[in-house]
């Protein structure tokens, strides 16, 4: 294997492993909450309304961003919801005195409140 070769070949594996290196080493990036768009807000609100799902009270507003405590028991999104945006499917809900909090159900985090 001639010079030229042999020094392409070293470029390419030093590369390949700085690469790799690279994508072990790095910090996660989280990944923001997708909201539900308008009118799938009105699918859960319809769903809301048809079920009588009750309403859980808590002793302080429930904000964007708090995280609930595992006492509390969360709903699944209505099926069409789910179907029609698959970002969402581990979505949960549950409803409060003034609003509907989306619940992103791994973290336990409020990612959306829909007025009712």
């Amino acid at each position: 294997m001639n010079r030229f070769a042999r020094s392409a070949v070293l470029a390419l594996t030093l590369g390949w492993a700085a690469g790799a290196l690279a994508q072990t080493t790095g910090t996660p990036v989280e990944t923001s909450p997708v909201p539900l768009p308008p009118e799938k807000q009105a699918i859960v609100k319809e769903h809301i309304k048809r079920n009588n799902v009750p309403a859980t009270e808590f002793g302080a507003p429930v904000t964007i961003g708090m995280t609930l405590p595992d006492t509390v028991e969360l709903f699944a999104l209505p099926q069409d919801t789910v179907t029609e945006v698959p970002k969402v499917t581990s979505y949960k809900f549950l409803v409060t005195g003034a609003a509907i909090a989306v619940i992103d159900p791994d973290t336990r985090k409020v990612i959306q409140l829909i007025e009712k």
